[in-house]
């Protein structure tokens, strides 16, 4: 009788399927590829069409030598815009992001962005270089602009996989699909199906047919039909599940894209959703914050976003703040370009704890809302050496900053929802003011949950512009979050 080994009792580690994001400049063929993914892999029996398109899908590919069946998720919503909105929340959606550069266009603006963007959420880049059917395909010109991006590719010694294909043709997906996959195990995200649910919602909308429906990728854990969800503060009870491919299923499991029907309302884009009859524990809002690294550059920098009126103007003022240093500190530029504010630098900004600077640009509503609500420092000039007087005075007072005196402070005591949907915060001010308007941070026990804007404040049926120490009054924050009785309320 053969003893059998222990090795053979080690259980083996799996890997749930990858979670990946199109990113890249308009027009390079982000949605031709996702659609192309999306059709060769339809089964015989399905050749009829999918039944019902959702925000994700999965695909099972062949990697490797021993041919090995993996299952990929895609994203199909591509582009950093829609990136980012989802990482709003501080949630890691994706694994692994596939930039589109076009081998004709090459590198362009929104190329630069969907860049920043993926270093800014820590992720492994792998670039598809697409349209290598056209005449004026140019490999070694991109190669080359990719380089002077910080993705140096592999066959020029650098880490970052460039693989030629054709979204229109179908040459080289396979490539590409493999390669994801391998870069995939390099990341060893386990496959958890018995942990605590986590999952992301990457879509929300209102369907008159059936009410509010999400999709969401789950990452942790398994949701199941009949469970209590919550999505921030949106609760709601699963009634059905359904797939990439139409169909209705009975659980979801990690690395699966599915449509959630039973919310009670609408739940935000890249809210963190859980399971359970009680209140979830609170999931941590804000991710790590990341720094994208530069040689010579430290993680005490000052994190920039930057934006001009024009190319030279934009160059001229790169290259100056560039130089510009305060003892061990210097600027950190996660992104610049032509053109106004928007959502996405907000975003951006937040993530890597800077601030956005303008010269001769405005910025967008949306955008002046967003750096409002999330706190975000937001300057713009029009003489820029104003704009590199502000850079240094910053860098002097990057610790005071941090460090900003408490104006006011209170407890929420109870919390109550309005037929709008939103969470009024009953809060009894313990020291100083609280005003409409203010910018303010969320604590629970010492730890920074949250950080918003008041844009309501009530005492009984009277709206007012500030409360003091003793009063107990009505409080809006935005953006909310799942508030919980005894958070504190600091004014900054």
């Amino acid at each position: 009788m053969v003893k059998k080994s222990k090795l053979s009792e080690i259980p083996k580690v799996t890997y749930r399927p990858p979670v990946v994001v199109v990113l890249g400049h308009i027009d390079h063929g982000k949605t031709t590829l996702l659609d192309y993914i999306r059709r060769s892999k339809i089964t015989a029996k399905e050749a009829g069409g999918i039944t019902q398109k959702i925000g994700a899908y999965q695909v099972e590919v062949t990697i490797g030598k021993k041919e090995e069946k993996r299952k990929i998720t895609f994203i199909d919503t591509p582009g950093h815009e829609a990136f980012a909105k989802m990482r709003g929340r501080g949630a890691q959606v994706a694994d692994i992001a596939v930039l589109v550069v076009a081998a004709d266009d090459g590198v362009m603006p929104q190329t630069k962005e969907s860049i920043a963007h993926a270093k800014a959420a820590k992720i492994p880049i792998v670039v598809a270089i697409n349209k290598i059917d056209l005449e004026n395909a140019n490999l070694k010109r991109v190669k080359g602009q990719l380089v002077k991006e910080g993705l140096i590719p592999e066959d020029q010694g650098g880490d970052t996989p460039a693989v030629p294909i054709s979204a229109k043709t179908g040459e080289g997906v396979p490539e590409l699909l493999e390669m994801i996959g391998l870069v995939a195990d390099l990341q060893e995200v386990k496959n958890e199906p018995q942990a605590v649910l986590e999952a992301v919602v990457i879509e929300s909308s209102l369907s008159p047919q059936q009410g509010p429906v999400a999709t969401i990728i789950v990452k942790r854990g398994t949701l199941r039909v009949g469970e209590e969800i919550h999505a921030e503060d949106v609760g709601g009870k699963v009634k059905a599940l359904i797939d990439d491919q139409g169909r209705r299923v009975k659980e979801v499991v990690p690395g699966m894209p599915a449509e959630v029907l039973g919310f009670s309302k609408v739940p935000p884009v890249g809210a963190l959703v859980t399971s359970g009859e009680k209140t979830p524990p609170t999931v941590k809002l804000e991710a790590e914050k990341p720094t994208v690294e530069q040689p010579g550059i430290q993680a005490t920098n000052l994190n920039v976003v930057l934006r001009a009126d024009n190319q030279g103007s934009l160059e001229a003022i790169a290259s100056a703040i560039a130089g510009i240093r305060v003892e061990d500190k210097g600027v950190n530029i996660l992104l610049s370009g032509v053109g106004q504010i928007v959502d996405s630098d907000i975003y951006l900004a937040r993530t890597g704890s800077g601030v956005v600077l303008g010269f001769n640009v405005g910025i967008s509503p949306s955008a002046k809302t967003l750096a409002e609500d999330f706190g975000v420092g937001v300057r713009t000039f029009t003489i820029i050496y104003e704009l590199l007087e502000a850079v240094e005075k910053l860098l002097h007072g990057a610790e005071a900053l941090k460090k900003a005196e408490i104006k006011g402070e209170g407890e929420v005591i109870k919390t109550f929802v309005l037929l709008s949907g939103d969470v009024v915060l009953g809060v009894r001010v313990s020291a100083g003011k609280i005003g409409y308007r203010d910018r303010v941070k969320v604590l629970r026990g010492e730890e920074e949950v949250h950080q918003g804007r008041v844009r309501g404040l009530k005492r009984g049926p009277k709206e007012i512009l500030e409360a003091t120490e003793g009063q107990e009054v009505g409080v809006l924050i935005k953006p909310q979050i799942e508030f919980k009785v005894k958070d504190r309320i600091a004014v900054c």
